[in-house]
C-alpha cells in the first residue's frame, strides 16, 4: 500500500511535469547547445556542442575548422547557416545522429550536467523557443522538440536513471495553505515525506536548478520568512 501511494503521489499534476529551457542563464539552461561546456570529439575540443554540430555540416573541409574556432556559439551558428559554404550532401540524413553524439559527449564529460539531467526523472524536457520548430517546440508546443527528445532518450539510458520526479508542494497541492494542518496529516503529509526523500537523493547542483526553476508563490515566500523569523527568535532565547 505504501508503494502504491508513492506511485500515486509522484504522478500528480501530469500537466505540470515539464522542464522547459532555452536561455543559458536561466534554470536548466545547461541543456542548451549554447551553454559553455566544452566537449572533446574526434580528437578535438569544441567550445560548445553548437560549435561541433554546426562544424559537422562541412566535415573534411576548411570550413569545419573555421566554425570550430568561432569565438561564440552564435558566431558558430551564423557560419553554419551560411549557404555560400558547401553543405555536406547527407546532412539531413545524419544531423540527428550528430546532435546525439554531441549531447552524449556533453553529458558524459560533465558530471554536473549528468546529475541535473538525471534529476528530471520522467519529466518532459522541452527546448522552448519561437526561433526553432524542429529542434525546439516553436514556442507554442507544436514544434518537433528534437533536442528535448534526444536529451530524454539519453537520460533514460543513463546508469542510475530512475523515472521519478516530485513537483514542489505548492504545485502538487495548490489549495493547501503553507500553514495548513493539511501538511501534517493525510495526502499533504505523505507528499512532503516523498518529496524530501527524493530531494535527498539529488546532488546540490540538481537541487539548485530545481529550486530556481520552480519559483514559490508569494504566500509561500512570506511563510518562509515567518518560519525563519520564528526559528531565529527561538535561537536567540536559548
Amino acid at each position: 500500500m505504501i508503494e502504491e501511494n508513492r506511485k500515486k503521489m509522484k504522478k500528480l499534476k501530469p500537466e505540470e511535469r515539464f522542464i522547459r529551457f532555452y536561455e543559458t542563464n536561466k534554470p536548466y539552461g545547461c541543456f542548451s547547445n549554447f551553454a559553455k561546456y566544452p566537449v572533446t570529439l574526434i580528437n578535438k575540443e569544441w567550445v560548445t556542442t553548437e560549435h561541433y554540430f554546426q562544424a559537422q555540416k562541412f566535415v573534411g573541409t576548411e570550413y569545419e575548422e573555421e566554425v570550430r574556432l568561432a569565438i561564440t556559439p552564435m558566431e558558430a551558428t551564423r557560419l553554419g547557416r551560411d549557404r555560400n559554404k558547401p553543405l555536406r550532401k547527407d546532412w539531413e540524413d545524419c544531423k540527428v545522429q550528430i546532435m546525439r553524439e554531441a549531447l552524449i559527449a556533453k553529458v558524459e564529460q560533465h558530471p554536473r550536467i549528468k546529475s541535473i539531467l538525471l534529476s528530471t526523472g520522467d519529466c518532459t524536457i522541452v527546448e522552448h523557443t519561437t526561433n526553432d520548430a524542429y529542434w525546439g517546440d516553436g514556442g507554442n508546443g507544436q514544434g518537433q522538440n528534437m533536442l528535448g527528445k534526444l536529451l530524454m532518450e539519453i537520460r533514460n539510458g543513463l546508469d542510475g536513471y530512475a523515472p521519478e520526479f516530485f513537483l514542489p508542494q505548492w504545485v502538487a497541492f495548490p489549495d493547501i495553505h503553507p500553514f495548513s494542518i493539511g501538511w501534517r496529516m493525510g495526502a499533504g503529509e505523505d507528499y512532503l515525506m516523498y518529496l524530501w526523500e527524493w530531494r535527498k537523493k539529488q546532488l546540490p547542483e540538481a537541487i539548485k536548478e530545481y529550486d530556481e526553476y520552480f519559483t514559490p508563490p508569494e504566500q509561500w515566500v512570506e511563510a518562509s520568512k515567518v518560519r525563519e523569523a520564528h526559528k531565529n527568535r527561538i535561537q536567540d532565547e536559548k
